[in-house]
Parts: structure tokens; C-alpha cells; sequence
């Protein structure tokens, strides 16, 4: 039986490609000043897609915006750029679609955390920026600990903090080498939140979503599945 629900939040509770390209937005204009609107457009996109969605170190994603943009930007840049980028992505957080929706519809039934990779202050100061508190019982972020997903012993943390066991656990998030393959190794029920739903899994086929309000069906599922098995 679910008893505790947790939430990745970059990409999950969070729009993150907004997140992100709102920083982008702000911070680049100057070094393209002399582009067009269609060509800074063109910039802005191909970081996009050099950022990986978050999931390498954040000089990792500029190596390859500089190969191609380099002869643009200061030597200071990637310096520069990662700095102001832990300080102020907090400033252009966004909501997912459907997330208040989707909690409001949860309240109080389940006991909920959020439970995120990366730097202490720049997530909390994120997940802060939302209107997100109320919902929660527990927020983790790893920076705060000596663990990360996808190592069980984080998923392990945040149950016993909850007061439940890892079985009792659903994990959402998008991520699949962190979020869905630490709670499979945690022994939680994975959903994985991935906007292209189309995108192939030969070895994953448990329960998938792309819209956050669908973690409702499925918990629906599970409780008809846990009632008709007790009959």
C-alpha cells in the first residue's frame, strides 16, 4: 500500500527547460548584442540542448557552447556563468504544468517529500522561490547530506524520516539514471515523468507519465489493486 509520495523537483514539480532558459535569456544578451532576434533565439536553443536538462556539472554543459560560441565570450566566462547561475536561477523558477492542481488533490492523504540532487543553497532557494511548502512534510536536497540518488541509502533516509518503509514509497521524477533507478534499487514504486512519451525503454516498463496530474490514475490503480487482492 502507498503511503508516501516522493517528488523529484527540477523538471518534475519545476519547469525546468523554462527555468533554465530564463537564465540563459538574461544572462547572454550582452555577448550577443549584434544578433538578430532570430539568431539570438538560435543561441539560445543550442544551450538548451547542451545542458543536458541538468544532469551533468554545469561546466561540463558550457565545453560544448564555447567550441561553437567561444570567439563571443570572455575567458572568464564559464566562471563567470556558474556563478551567477547558482546564485540567481532561484529568480526564474517556474511551475510545472498541473503541479498545484495535482497536490491540492493529494493533501492530506499521503505523507509527501521532495527529494533533490544538487547544491544546498541554490535548490532550496529554488524550491523556496514556489509556492510549494505547504504541501510537504519533508524537503531533501542531497547537498545537505553525504548521499544522492540514485544511492538507496537517501531513498532509505527519506522513508524513515517519513515514518514508512521504502515499499510503501512511490518515487516521480524525470530523470532516469537518479530518480527511477535509485527507487527500483531502494525497493520504492518508480513513476517516471518523461515529457516525451514515446521515447523507447526495453528494460523499464513499469508506470510512465507525461503530464503530472496522472500520478492520480495510477495511485487510483494501485488502491484498486491493493482492495481486489485482499478480497
Amino acid at each position: 500500500m502507498i503511503k508516501a509520495l516522493i517528488f523529484d523537483f527540477d523538471g518534475t514539480l519545476s519547469n525546468r527547460m523554462m527555468n533554465a532558459y530564463g537564465v540563459f535569456e538574461y544572462y547572454l544578451r550582452p555577448y550577443f548584442k549584434d544578433f538578430d532576434a532570430m539568431e539570438y533565439e538560435a543561441v539560445l536553443q543550442d544551450l538548451l540542448t547542451f545542458d543536458c536538462n541538468g544532469t551533468i556539472p554545469v561546466r561540463g554543459r558550457l565545453l560544448a557552447f564555447r567550441e561553437k560560441y567561444g570567439y563571443y565570450l570572455p575567458e572568464t566566462f564559464e566562471k563567470d556563468f556558474t556563478r551567477y547561475y547558482y546564485d540567481e536561477m532561484h529568480a526564474y523558477a517556474v511551475l510545472g504544468e498541473g503541479v498545484l492542481e495535482t497536490l491540492d488533490a493529494l493533501k492530506g492523504k499521503y505523507k509527501m517529500a521532495i527529494l533533490s540532487n544538487g547544491d544546498s543553497k541554490s535548490q532550496h532557494d529554488k524550491i523556496d522561490a514556489l509556492p510549494l511548502a505547504e504541501y510537504f512534510d519533508e524537503i531533501f536536497v542531497s547537498g545537505d547530506y553525504d548521499y544522492q540518488k540514485p544511492e538507496p541509502e537517501i531513498y532509505e533516509m527519506v522513508a524513515k524520516e517519513l515514518g514508512v518503509r521504502c515499499e510503501e514509497c512511490m518515487m516521480i521524477g524525470d530523470v532516469f539514471s537518479t530518480d527511477i533507478l535509485g527507487a527500483v534499487r531502494a525497493g520504492m514504486l518508480p513513476v517516471w515523468f518523461v515529457a516525451d512519451y514515446q521515447r523507447p525503454s526495453k528494460y523499464y516498463q513499469g508506470y510512465r507519465i507525461s503530464r503530472l496530474p496522472e500520478v492520480l490514475d495510477i495511485l487510483a490503480k494501485e488502491e484498486q489493486y491493493e482492495h481486489s487482492g485482499n478480497e
